[in-house]
């Protein structure tokens, strides 16, 4: 219907209600999953049609159409073009007077005009998110956060399952793009403590309801309120004064992990992994606690780890992953190297199920579908922030002990994070882990140990001597040669020697012949 907008069909939003109701109603059906309007970028016909929409709102003879305008309107603000000069302070005040967010809050009426509430939400979550010009408008009124999260408190039973999710997706995006807002939502409003008190209702209906799976509607909310709550955690000044509440939000992210009967749980999980990149470490203690049930089948030392075996499965299926590795891998290897740090027990289970003792020291430690392999093949990976994540990780499980952790890696696939660490030259780091050994060589382990190649880090046959039978002008004339190539790739700029200086680190070197120092 747009595309034959221009001059002739330009009084598609106007006439009587009647007309109005046809035309809006038929635009929407034809437009519903369009998100460009292109044909409006001629003859100011995209500014003369908000221009209809906003004056047909604020007519209260049209009553009867204005849900539809709101409609028209989510779909036209999908599209940027313009959007800050299209978003106007008279026509965001109009917005927020039909989603009773402006000054002159009517409550009673916000469950009665639950649908036009609903849809004008959408139509603000879009400009938000498209519009500079919108979100500081939406700021400088100084009820909307407030009433917002007003809602969500004290009357969000009042509210449809939409109406609920589209007031926490306007919270999440401010918290989002404006980030001087998230002080305010966090301290001044309390929302934390409310969207702390929504995550437990659901906790609380899985605990009494075990076998109950947890309904599509509910798995939204609690994925908008963990999005919401991350953007009001990250970087928050006041982490050390809350600890009691930290520890409630992480026992109830313990509940979220350990449930089995929540359709799409991945997409939960990966929410509340994000939300404990960034909770304080110190509240980690909640994730493992003690077993209080015979029904809980994984426990080690008589504390319950199953959120921790739901984190490594969600770590392993992230890993299957070959698209955005970074951005799925980041977050989980960053909440298990934190738990690992925090929580003995758990670094120790952690490490059992990615570094068992070794059994196969015939492959590569990169080869193969376990954990292990997994892990040891991201080492190499070319994407610097990854990389230095997984090695992090598996140096934490090795007690950030070089010689174990080239036993489970090979030197080879290590050789990166030792540089970047100052650990080569066989340099160890000062720790502050228990004494006691927490390896347990295998039989086949201990039976190939001198056959495996330290850099491969797997069984190697034995190979024969390449100098034998040479004689001794020859293996001089052999390293001569050597030598000058190796002086050639480096005066080319192919390769830069480097020899290992006092603090651990490569040092490049200007002639090979230096290297002649180290040797004697």
């Amino acid at each position: 219907m747009i595309q034959n907008m221009g001059v002739v069909k330009f009084d598609i939003f106007s006439g009587s209600s009647d007309e109005l109701t046809q035309n809006l109603s038929q635009f929407i059906a034809e437009h519903e999953t369009q998100r460009n309007f292109t044909e409006l970028n001629e003859n100011n016909l995209r500014n003369r049609i908000w221009t209809q929409l906003f004056d047909t709102l604020n007519n209260e003879e049209y009553k009867s159409t204005h849900q539809l305008c709101l409609s028209a309107l989510r779909l036209l603000s999908r599209d940027k073009t313009d959007i800050d000069e299209l978003v106007t302070e008279s026509r965001i005040a109009t917005l927020l007077r039909f989603a009773y967010l402006d000054n002159n809050l009517d409550n009673e009426n916000v469950a009665s005009n639950s649908e036009t509430v609903v849809e004008t939400l959408k139509v603000l979550c879009n400009l938000i998110y498209n519009s500079q010009q919108a979100r500081t408008l939406v700021i400088q009124t100084s009820s909307c956060l407030s009433q917002t999260v007003q809602r969500l408190s004290k009357q969000r039973s009042e509210l449809t399952h939409e109406g609920r999710l589209f007031h926490l997706r306007l919270l999440f995006l401010v918290t989002a793009l404006c980030i001087h807002t998230r002080s305010k939502v966090k301290t001044e409003l309390n929302a934390e403590v409310h969207l702390i008190e929504m995550l437990e209702e659901t906790s609380e209906q899985l605990r009494n309801r075990p076998q109950s799976v947890l309904k599509v509607n509910d798995h939204a909310i609690a994925c908008e309120v963990l999005k919401v709550l991350f953007n009001l955690y990250i970087r928050a000044e006041d982490e050390q004064m809350e600890e009691e509440k930290n520890e409630k939000l992480v026992s109830i992210l313990y509940e979220l992990l350990i449930c089995e009967t929540i359709e799409n749980q991945d997409e939960l999980i990966s929410h509340a992994v994000n939300l404990l990149t960034v909770v304080p470490i110190n509240s980690y203690s909640t994730l493992i606690p003690p077993v209080q049930s015979d029904n809980v089948k994984l426990v080690y030392h008589n504390m319950d780890m199953r959120a921790v075996s739901t984190l490594l499965k969600f770590l392993n299926k992230r890993l299957d992953s070959e698209i955005d590795l970074t951005e799925n891998i980041s977050p989980i290897a960053t909440v298990l190297i934190r738990l690992a740090r925090a929580q003995r027990l758990a670094r120790k289970y952690i490490r059992l199920q990615i570094l068992p003792p070794l059994k196969d020291v015939m492959k590569r430690p990169e080869e193969g579908i376990t954990l292990r392999a997994k892990l040891c093949k991201q080492l190499t990976n070319p994407q610097t922030d990854l990389r230095d994540l997984v090695a992090e990780l598996i140096f934490i499980l090795c007690k950030e002990s070089v010689a174990r952790m080239v036993k489970y890696t090979g030197y080879g696939n290590a050789a990166g994070m030792f540089a970047n660490k100052g650990l080569l030259g066989g340099r160890q780091p000062k720790t502050n882990y228990s004494s006691e050994s927490e390896d347990s060589d295998t039989d086949e382990y201990i039976k190939y140990k001198e056959q495996i190649n330290p850099i491969t880090g797997c069984y190697e046959s034995p190979k024969p001597n390449p100098l034998e039978g040479m004689s001794e002008e020859r293996k001089e004339y052999e390293a001569v040669q050597l030598a000058n190539l190796m002086d050639k790739l480096t005066r080319e700029g192919i390769v830069q020697p480097c020899r290992i200086g006092e603090d651990g680190k490569p040092k490049p070197i200007e002639h090979v012949l230096e290297l002649q120092n180290d040797s004697k």
